[in-house]
């Protein structure tokens, strides 16, 4: 007989695995223990016949029920537990677990029990997170749009009160101001980009892109920026198209704020390195760099909005943002069924993007 004939049959034989089968065995085995409690009451010269049909029959009924009781006390034990375990675990403690002791049906109810139990405590601590990321949400709002807002109202007011003494500081005055209302804007276009994208109202308007003509546009663009900040750009990247489908603009804020976090972060004078290479079935896009060190911890949270890992780091004399700058490129690369990532090591930053090539 083959291997799995014998399991079955054992399984069969024991009631391992099926709760009915246990509760067969038990019935028969009480049966039995009935028929042989009665030979030994009649070999003890008892008759049973003494208490008439009715008695002898209500004496039978019993003592077949004590034995059943007996033989199925264990089932009866693992309901209560599940019980027991339920109403744990609907009084609020989803730590709890139930043991998940046997095979049977009752085991399988205990591990569906745990699973749901699982399931309740990640949902309830996914509404913890999301009610505290809406106050992250408002406090960050407010202190991000405070702080240029009250810049532009202090200039406004000493322009109103003609508090100034040449044309030189109105001037002055004036153009603070104006950086300002544009960082102020530059925060707002941040927020209502990042809304529509996780709020999945963001419609993707997809086109077959040269990803190699694209970059060589923006870092036209970027290079003199980041001359005017004390660094030098390197291009290395495959020679020839490589073609991806992509919406554009959206891919260009992406790059763009991959490209404006290494130049916000980075050492001044130095050095940032685009990479821009073809894997196999991927577009593989790199913006290297080099700054102040962070911790395991931190990289985790760089992706998250309003994260900030540390202001000191930066080194840039623009405002600062946000913090919503890689959030915002971490969805636009996932919206198009793309990932983004970082490696770091020793200050030495590189954050990617890989994206689907163009397929025909």
């Amino acid at each position: 007989m083959s291997k799995e004939f014998l399991s079955f049959l054992a399984s069969f034989l024991t009631g391992k695995k099926n709760i009915r089968v246990r509760m067969f065995w038990a019935a028969v085995l009480s049966f039995i223990l009935m028929i042989a409690f009665s030979w030994i009451l009649a070999y003890f010269t008892i008759n049973l016949t003494d208490l008439g049909l009715v008695g002898n029959f209500a004496f039978l009924v019993v003592t077949f029920l004590f034995f059943f009781f007996m033989m199925t006390r264990p089932i009866v034990r693992s309901l209560r537990r599940l019980a027991d375990g339920l109403m744990t675990i609907a009084g609020g403690n989803l730590d709890y677990r139930l043991p998940e002791s046997g095979e049977d049906e009752l085991g399988e109810v205990a591990k569906s029990i745990n699973f749901m139990a699982e399931q309740l405590q990640e949902k309830m601590d996914l509404e913890r997170r999301s009610e505290q990321s809406k106050m992250e949400l408002i406090t960050g709002v407010s202190h991000d749009l405070r702080t240029p807002l009250t810049s532009i109202i202090g200039y406004l007011n000493l322009l109103k009160n003609d508090d100034y003494t040449n044309l030189d500081e109105h001037k002055r005055y004036i153009d603070n101001a104006y950086n300002k209302s544009q960082q102020l804007k530059q925060l707002i276009d941040d927020l209502f980009e990042y809304t529509r994208l996780t709020s999945g109202a963001a419609n993707l308007a997809l086109n077959k892109m040269d990803m190699a003509a694209l970059l060589e546009q923006i870092m036209n663009e970027f290079e003199p920026i980041a001359q005017e900040n004390a660094l030098s750009v390197r291009l290395v990247r495959d020679q020839g198209p490589m073609y991806a489908s992509i919406d554009t603009e959206k891919m260009v804020r992406a790059i763009d704020n991959l490209l404006m976090n290494a130049l916000k972060f980075s050492f001044k004078p130095g050095e940032i390195t685009v990479r821009l290479l073809e894997n196999v079935g991927h577009i593989y896009f790199a913006v290297e760099n080099f700054g102040k060190p962070i911790a395991k911890e931190q990289e985790k949270l760089l992706f998250e909005r309003f994260y900030k890992a540390d202001p000191s780091r930066s080194e840039y004399r623009a405002s600062p943002g946000a913090g919503l700058g890689l959030s915002i490129a971490k969805n636009i690369a996932e919206l198009h069924g793309g990932r983004i990532g970082l490696q770091h090591k020793n200050g030495h930053f590189t954050f990617f993007i890989e994206l689907p090539r163009w397929s025909e």
